[in-house]
Parts: structure tokens; sequence; C-alpha cells
């Protein structure tokens, strides 16, 4: 399942998508983890953790559970460059008790653009086809966490309408 927009091929995962597509994921999940990782200590993969994604992605997505899609650049042209992709996001869902009337939401747990596609559109592009997915699940609100060391994370999710909402703080038992 793809859809065209003016800059980029967004093409959401499913368990038919091919291979080159699932280790394109993989591959920029790795750079995200990786600067990621220069922000706190604790953010370090699990060594190997790259072993089994491509599985655990082809069968994880097109469930209702999570939402996986890719952008491709597009040339000037129309034709599509899949092999640089420019982005990727993931959707999930997160759930607080059932005693609130929202109980369950939507949840960007990864949005990525490579460098060369950020403040091209890339990352708004994925949002757009991640919020269909969400509202076709049938929630209305969205959450992220953003590093609180990526003042630059944070000015994206602001300019996309988000705001913030709680603090999370954590205390080390070590």
């Amino acid at each position: 399942m793809s859809e065209q927009h003016e800059r980029f091929k967004v093409v959401v995962l499913g368990p038919d998508s091919p291979e080159s597509q699932l280790n394109h994921f993989v591959e920029m999940m790795q750079r995200m983890y990786d600067y990621h990782a220069t922000l706190h200590t604790d953010w370090q993969p699990r060594p190997g953790w790259q072993e089994g994604s491509v599985e655990w992605l082809s069968t994880a997505a097109g469930s209702d559970d999570y939402f996986f899609a890719v952008a491709y650049p597009l040339t000037t042209g129309g034709q599509e460059l899949l092999d640089h992709p420019a982005g990727y996001i993931i959707g999930s869902f997160h759930y607080e008790a059932p005693l609130f009337v929202q109980h369950r939401f939507g949840y960007i747990a990864d949005l990525w653009s490579e460098e060369a596609y950020r403040t091209e559109g890339v990352g708004n592009q994925l949002l757009t086809r991640a919020y269909e997915w969400f509202k076709q699940q049938g929630v209305n609100r969205v959450q992220i966490e953003v590093d609180v060391k990526n003042p630059g994370g944070q000015k994206f999710w602001e300019k996309a309408g988000f705001e913030p909402f709680e603090i999370v703080m954590r205390k080390s038992l070590d």
C-alpha cells in the first residue's frame, strides 16, 4: 500500500513487503538508535538487536497493532528512488487504566528523517499517513516522547502541533 506525495512516496509496510524495504527500515532504525545513544548512556541498544528485526517487522506489519511506513524521495519527474529511503515511522498504541474515558491512544514510537531530507517535509508526510491509520483504528489522540536533550526533535514536534502534556521522571535504583 503506498501513497503519492509531492516530494516523497510513503510506503506502508505489510506482511508481503519486500525484504529490501524491511532492511532499509532496520538500517534507519540503527541510525536513529545510534543518535539516541549519544543523548543518554541508557539508550544503548542491546547488542545484536537487529537479528530477528526483519522477521518481527514482516510479522507485525499489517496488523492492527502496529503501523510501519517508509518514505522514499521522488525525482522531479515523479520517479521513486527506492534505494535511498528518506525516513520511517513506527506507530502503535498505549493504554491507560480503563477508568479514563480515553484509555487507548496512538503512540509514535519512532520517527526518523535522514539528515539529507530534514526540513523537506518527510516527517510531516509520514505523520499524515500515521494519523490516517490511527483514525482508522478508532483513536483520536496521539502521544510521543521526545528526549530533553533533543531540542531539534522538540522543535519539530511542536511545529507538528504537539504540546507538553506530562513530564516523565525517573530514578536509577543501581
